[in-house]
């Protein structure tokens, strides 16, 4: 694996874990952890934009009913959130 995609794997899993709120950190982690190792560059660079979502946006999104497929990285948040 490039030291590139490393450092954003690394980045994400810290900025999941110190969302601010218990609760956020949990569930964000839980759901990183669960999709990170199956993305390629693109997909963890749109994870890295969901996971720097401030709180009510994140859950907002997580929350919406309709599951369309935007990109993975929501689709995949929407499912996680559905069975969690």
């Amino acid at each position: 694996m490039n030291s590139n995609k490393q450092n954003l794997i690394n980045k994400i899993r810290y900025r999941a874990q110190y969302r601010g709120t218990k609760e956020m950190d949990i569930f964000v982690n839980e759901f990183v952890n669960s999709i990170i190792d199956k993305l390629d560059i693109e997909q963890l660079k749109d994870l890295d934009d969901l996971v720097n979502l401030d709180d009510e946006k994140l859950i907002n999104l997580a929350n919406q009913t309709n599951i369309k497929e935007e990109n993975k990285v929501v689709y995949e948040l929407k499912l996680f959130k559905k069975d969690y």
